[in-house]
């Protein structure tokens, strides 16, 4: 077993990364049913990680990365899905640092996406703590880009946005946003295994999609992923343009929308819980991420990019992604920087998420009871 499938990580002992259901395998003691809890809720595998306060991380895999045949690993690349908001996040962020963004210029000084008056006041800042007022996500041809209020005023969370902060990145700096991101933050992260897809002729150890039940989703995951790829040019997604993106999308017979578009920086990462782990370790350099910014409900609030938990006693940074056949979660600690990743590959991974996160920090969320 190599240095890099065991790590020591201070009050959890070492740890063996990889269990699944065909042996058994040593977990943290607080995941050590883990496995059951995958059988329970009929999903096939997870990616996980636990970062510690000293920078250590603890890493591994449970189960199956496609039901009942191939194993999960270390190394499987599981869909990001709305986590990767927070990676062109912290990109934003290093981009304000470097006096390249400013959080309070309109983004349609630089990106011309709307005629309406009241949109074309939406800021950086509105976009991190969705309150721009955008939609999640369009999916009808024509329809248009516009705030259903004025921005700044109230929560509505917005893939859409992220997308937009994708396109301010490429108009500030010439250069595609996954390509701005990976200079940013996934390579000085030390996100070694992570991209927003792979290229013509490779094969990655990849986590397939699952629905509820655990069966394969056949053309959901990688299979979708190929499908748009294989529609646009044969470079790399990364070094797509905004026209190209567009283009692929069409020509599968899409409208040109973000949602049907690759790469997608909101929702379009791969990556392994240890990657994921190693950003969130990153991501403490910018302390704006977790200024409360805008009122969720009750005890939550969003911060420039994560969502944000108030206890009696602690505060927490948290965010959730789902896509079809996948659910994922990361939980940060903000006192201890102390932090929990759960990627999983089936439509009931939150059942297994919650758990994860209740046993690793002793608690209840108030998170969970507002998630739809």
């Amino acid at each position: 077993m190599s240095r890099r499938t065991v790590l020591a990580v201070p009050c959890l002992g070492a740890v063996a990364v990889t269990a699944t259901r065909a042996r058994s395998a040593q977990l943290p003691a607080p995941l050590d049913a883990m496995p059951a809890w995958l059988e329970l809720a009929s999903v096939p595998g997870a990616s996980w990680a636990v970062l510690h306060a000293s920078g250590t991380i603890a890493s591994g895999a449970v189960g199956y990365a496609r039901a009942n045949d191939v194993l999960a690993t270390p190394d499987t690349l599981f869909e990001a899905a709305s986590l990767s908001k927070v990676v062109i996040a912290v990109a934003v962020h290093d981009m304000v640092r470097a006096g390249l963004i400013d959080l309070d210029r309109p983004v349609a000084d630089h990106v011309a996406f709307t005629d309406d008056p009241r949109t074309r006041t939406i800021t950086p800042r509105h976009l991190l703590s969705h309150s721009s007022g955008l939609p999640n996500w369009r999916d009808a041809a024509g329809e248009a880009l516009t705030s259903a209020f004025t921005p700044g005023t109230r929560f509505r969370y917005s893939g859409e946005g992220f997308v937009l902060l994708g396109r301010l990145i490429e108009a500030v700096t010439g250069e595609t946003a996954a390509r701005v991101v990976a200079a940013r933050v996934l390579r000085p992260a030390g996100m070694r295994r992570s991209s927003y897809g792979w290229a013509h002729g490779t094969e990655p150890l990849v986590a397939w999609a699952h629905d509820g039940a655990g069966a394969l989703l056949a053309d959901k995951g990688p299979a979708e992923f190929a499908a748009r790829r294989d529609a646009g040019p044969s470079t790399p997604v990364d070094r797509w343009t905004q026209v190209e993106r567009e283009r692929a999308a069409v020509s599968r017979g899409r409208p040109a929308m973000p949602m049907f578009t690759i790469p997608n920086m909101a929702a379009g990462l791969w990556t392994t819980a240890a990657d994921f782990a190693r950003c969130l370790a990153y991501a403490q350099r910018y302390a704006m991420l977790s200024t409360p910014t805008t009122r969720v409900k009750g005890t939550l609030d969003w911060g420039l990019g994560w969502g944000l938990e108030r206890g009696a006693d602690r505060r927490f940074a948290w965010h959730w992604g789902a896509n079809d056949g996948v659910a994922n979660l990361f939980v940060v600690d903000l006192a201890s920087n102390m932090a929990v990743v759960i990627l999983t590959n089936g439509d009931s991974g939150r059942k297994v998420y919650e758990r994860v996160a209740r046993a690793i920090f002793a608690r209840e969320f108030d998170a969970f009871a507002w998630l739809k």
